[in-house]
C-alpha cells in the first residue's frame, strides 16, 4: 500500500497524537506497540496495530516491508537509575535496527524523534538552537547520551549513504494521552495542590499535538539530514505554574525553593533510593536539571516544518481534561 507509515511507540503520549495526525494527513498507519501493552489511546482508530519489539529484527523485517515511511517514537525515557544498559539497547540499537530495515526496503523517509537536549540550551535572550553542541553528558544520564548517539548515527548515515532521515527534537511536551504519567505528572500534582514547590530553572514548553503536526509534516517537507528543535514558549517554572493555575482557576500558592535546598533534597533521595531500591520522586540529577534554564528557539521548525504555536494554556487544559475524562481526576 502506498503512503503507508510505520509508527513505533504508537500508544505513548506523543505516539497517540502522531498517529491521529498521520491519519488526518491521509496516511495508512501501521502502529507498533509492545506485546501485551494497552491500546486504549488508539481504540477506534482506523489503523493496523502490530505487536513486537524494535530490538526484534525479524519482526521489523516482516512488518516494515510493506511501508514507505517510518516515524520512530519508541524509546526508553528512564532517568533513574542514571546508568542503564537497556537505554542504549532501545534508544540506540533499536534505532539502528529500524534504519537498516528502512534502507533495505528503500524507504522514502525516516523521521526520528530525538530530544532538544541533544543541543545546548541558552537564555531567554539567546536561546539554544540546532547549531549548538551537545552538552548533556554533564548530567551523566544514559537517556540523554543514548538519544544523542542515535541522532549522530542517523546523521552519519545520511552523510555517508544519503539515507533520507529527518530528526525532530521536541522540548518539554504537554498534552493528552499521557497514560503513563510522564510529562503531565507535575501539572496533575499542581491541580491536586500536592506540588511541594518549584526550582528557579525553566524549560521550553510545547503542545504535544503541535509536535505531532511537525513530525508528520517532516515525512514530506523539511531537509533531509537536518535536525529540528520543536518547541514553543520559554518559561521559568514559576511562570509556567502560574499560567497553569489560571487555567485550573485555582490560587497560586506554590513556593520557590532555593537551588541548594532542592539539590540537598535530591541527593538525600538518591541515597535512600539506592539503599531501598526504589525510584525517587526527585533524584540528585533531576534536582540539578530543575535549576537549569533550558531555553530553546523553535524558529527553524516553524519555518521549515510548519510547526504550529498553540499557547501553553491550551496544552495544559487539554492535558488536565484528558486526565479527568480518563479517571485520573474527578470530572
Amino acid at each position: 500500500m502506498t503512503n503507508s507509515v510505520f509508527i513505533t511507540g504508537a500508544n505513548g503520549m506523543l505516539g497517540a497524537s502522531v498517529t491521529r495526525e498521520a491519519i488526518a494527513q491521509g496516511y495508512h498507519v501501521k502502529a507498533q506497540i509492545l506485546p501485551g501493552s494497552s491500546t486504549a489511546v488508539l481504540d477506534g482508530l482506523a489503523i493496523e496495530i502490530v505487536e513486537g519489539n524494535i530490538l526484534d529484527t525479524t519482526f521489523l523485517d516482516r512488518e516494515m516491508a510493506s511501508c514507505q515511511f517510518v516515524i520512530n517514537i519508541a524509546a526508553l525515557t528512564t532517568i533513574w537509575p542514571r546508568r542503564l544498559e537497556s537505554l542504549f539497547a532501545v534508544n540506540l540499537q533499536g534505532v539502528k535496527n529500524i534504519a537498516a530495515c528502512a534502507q533495505k526496503y528503500k524507504y522514502q523517509r525516516m523521521v526520528q524523534i530525538g530530544t532538544a537536549n541533544s543541543f545546548n540550551h541558552g537564555s531567554k535572550e539567546a536561546p539554544g538552537d540546532e547549531n549548538q553542541p551537545y552538552t548533556g553528558d554533564q548530567f551523566k544520564m544514559d537517556y540523554m547520551d543514548s538519544k544523542y548517539q542515535a541522532q549522530c548515527h542517523l546523521l552519519a548515515l545520511h552523510q555517508k549513504e544519503n539515507f533520507p532521515v529527518v530528526v525532530v527534537n521536541p522540548t518539554y511536551m504537554i498534552g493528552p494521552y499521557d497514560s503513563g504519567l510522564t510529562s503531565g505528572r507535575m501539572f496533575l500534582e499542581l491541580y491536586k495542590n500536592k506540588l511541594p514547590g518549584y526550582a528557579g530553572g525553566g524549560k521550553n514548553f510545547v503542545y504535544s499535538k503541535d509536535v505531532a503536526v511537525a513530525t508528520v509534516n517532516a515525512l514530506k517537507i523539511g531537509r533531509e539530514g537536518q535536525c529540528y528543535i520543536v518547541g514553543n514558549e520559554n518559561l521559568y517554572f514559576g511562570e509556567m505554574f502560574r499560567k497553569a493555575a489560571v487555567v485550573f482557576e485555582q490560587p497560586f500558592r506554590v513556593k520557590k525553593f532555593p537551588s541548594f535546598a532542592i539539590n540537598l533534597f535530591g541527593a538525600i533521595n538518591s541515597i535512600f533510593a539506592r539503599i531501598f531500591r526504589k525510584t525517587p520522586q526527585l533524584s540528585y540529577s533531576m534536582a540539578k536539571m530543575a535549576s537549569v534554564r533550558q531555553f530553546y528557539s523553535p524558529q527553524k521548525a516553524r519555518t521549515e516544518l510548519r510547526l504550529p504555536s498553540t499557547p501553553v494554556e491550551e496544552a495544559v487544559a487539554d492535558c488536565i481534561n484528558w486526565y479527568k475524562a480518563n479517571g485520573y481526576l474527578p470530572k
